[in-house]
């Protein structure tokens, strides 16, 4: 996604949880609006980054494509920057910090889980083919006793 759409959401997913925290709405209220701006801010930041090379018919350079990522990113920023002081002001210092830290144990967690995941497919995927294999070396044993025996008997 470019930088341009991921900056629209972060700024939507902003003002969603800033107009939710001036309305009085509890926190479950506003979590799945802060959980977007997060999202976004975090797709800036990898895009900022590391922009993607682009390709010949966008007709951007290198330096516009850059500094349209860092513009974007640094816009984000401050977006944050304005949701921590709303939500600090409305729920205080030590929920924000809450906020903050699970959302790292959260990320932390799943990419533990994806990365147990993918070994324990590859470990399967390993077994399969080595059960085929001894499978397949069994067949081929059986056939050429087969093929022995009936050659014997003639």
């Amino acid at each position: 996604m470019d930088p341009i759409s991921l900056l629209l959401m972060a700024k939507t997913a902003y003002e969603a949880v800033k107009s939710g925290i001036a309305a009085g709405k509890e926190l479950q209220g506003v979590a799945t609006d802060l959980g977007s701006l997060f999202e976004s801010v975090a797709a800036l930041t990898r895009h900022a980054a590391s922009p993607p090379r682009g390709n010949l018919l966008s007709g951007k350079t290198a330096e516009q494509m850059a500094m349209e990522a860092y513009a974007a990113k640094a816009e984000a920023d401050q977006l944050m920057a304005d949701l921590k002081n709303h939500f600090v002001g409305e729920y205080g210092l030590a929920a924000w910090d809450q906020v903050v830290a699970a959302t790292t144990q959260i990320r932390k967690d799943q990419k533990a889980a994806a990365l147990q995941e993918a070994k324990e497919q590859e470990e399967m995927m390993n077994t399969i083919m080595v059960w085929g294999s001894a499978i397949l070396l069994f067949f081929v044993v059986v056939a050429c006793g087969v093929l022995v025996a009936i050659a014997l008997t003639h």
